[in-house]
């Protein structure tokens, strides 16, 4: 029996889409052809030459799909943007727990034009934007005056795993942040909190996820078995429907220093405003990774002994940054008792908005 039954046809495409910093792995198209019964040697090769040919056509889909250097970009600046909004507090004087959920958005000038523009995208699009959403976020805080009068510890973490549909969504953040409470906050009807500076640092990693059902990839093979001889031409259908699924990796590691004030009104509504400076290194790039079917009908199809397959994977585009970027933060509190709602908003000028809330007890 020939050896050629028991081989696969393996072909292999490097793709080059770099932004920033070289790849740490490039897309490879795999393609393990069909395998005619034994005996078909001339019909075996015409088959490999036609769907080896299939490898440019999905590299070129590859890279329409997944090449999006703008929208890297702004998924890194978003999920940093979602750490500042769970760091913005009024007042660790007070051992407190809370919960809550935070979103953040990004886009030169906050434009929304992408949401206006949803039905008209598609997967060649590449927009300017990002966003990371965390449902669930927990955080906390403890003074520490026994070290140093003023001096209190913070830290939150948040996490996410939601699959709707062809998306997914998965994202892990936390943070530490040390704050001191430079002027003492007074007491009344209309309190000044006093003046509060912090320095922290985050860690997050989010993954956003869509299954992309690709256009039928067709091909003709026109065969003619014995050449000049009797026998009549024919025709062989070979198709693959791709269907890939894309992920985009955003990693992120920064720090942080800022200062906050406000005011309570009658010991329960606070207002409370600040800004500082983020630094950091982001990362975000696209993963790929499919295995299709290839279908092959007419007259060869009926002579296919194993099935073959196409397959993408590796990572086909990436973005890394180091960023400095100033902001601004605010929000308000109401507390009845032990018991308060905070709502702080992180403003980076002029294209990051972040907006949590949280329900927690203070001690």
């Amino acid at each position: 029996m020939p050896k050629r039954r028991f081989q696969a046809l393996v072909l292999t495409f490097f793709l080059a889409a770099c932004i920033g910093v070289p790849l740490e792995a490039e897309p490879v198209v795999v393609i393990e052809s069909p395998i005619l019964e034994s005996d078909m040697a001339g019909l075996q090769e015409i088959l490999d030459q036609s769907i080896a040919d299939f490898a440019a056509e999905i590299d070129e889909l590859t890279g329409e799909t997944l090449e999006k250097p703008d929208f890297l970009r702004g998924s890194s600046y978003a999920t940093s943007q979602a750490i500042l909004s769970s760091l913005s507090i009024h007042d660790v004087t007070r051992p407190f727990i809370a919960i809550g959920s935070s979103a953040a958005y990004y886009s030169p000038w906050l434009s929304t034009a992408v949401v206006s523009e949803l039905d008209s995208l598609d997967v060649t699009s590449d927009v300017d934007a990002g966003a990371c959403v965390q449902p669930l976020v927990l955080r906390g805080g403890l003074p520490l005056n026994f070290l140093l009068d003023g001096l209190s510890v913070m830290g939150t973490g948040g996490y996410m795993d939601a699959t709707t549909g062809p998306f997914g969504v998965t994202s892990i953040t936390a943070s530490l942040s040390a704050q001191y409470v430079a002027f003492r906050p007074k007491s009344g009807a209309v309190a000044w909190n006093g003046l509060t500076f912090s320095l922290g640092g985050g860690f997050a990693s989010q993954t956003l996820s869509v299954t992309i059902e690709a256009d039928e990839i067709t091909q003709t093979i026109p065969i003619d078995p014995d050449g000049p001889g009797p026998l009549a031409p024919f025709e062989a259908r070979v198709s693959v429907e791709p269907t890939i699924k894309a992920s985009i990796e955003t990693l992120l590691l920064s720090c942080n220093a800022g200062a906050m004030t406000g005011v309570t009104f009658l010991k329960a509504f606070t207002l409370f405003a600040g800004g500082g400076v983020s630094a950091g290194w982001g990362r975000s790039k696209i993963a790929i990774d499919s295995k299709d079917p290839i279908n092959v009908s007419g007259y060869l199809g009926d002579l296919i002994d194993t099935p073959g397959t196409i397959g993408v994977t590796g990572t086909a585009d990436e973005y890394a940054d180091i960023f400095i970027r100033p902001y601004l933060a605010g929000g308000l509190a109401f507390s009845v008792g032990a018991f308060e709602l905070a709502i702080p908003i992180t403003f980076k000028p002029v294209d990051a908005i972040s907006v949590a809330v949280f329900f927690g007890v203070r001690l």
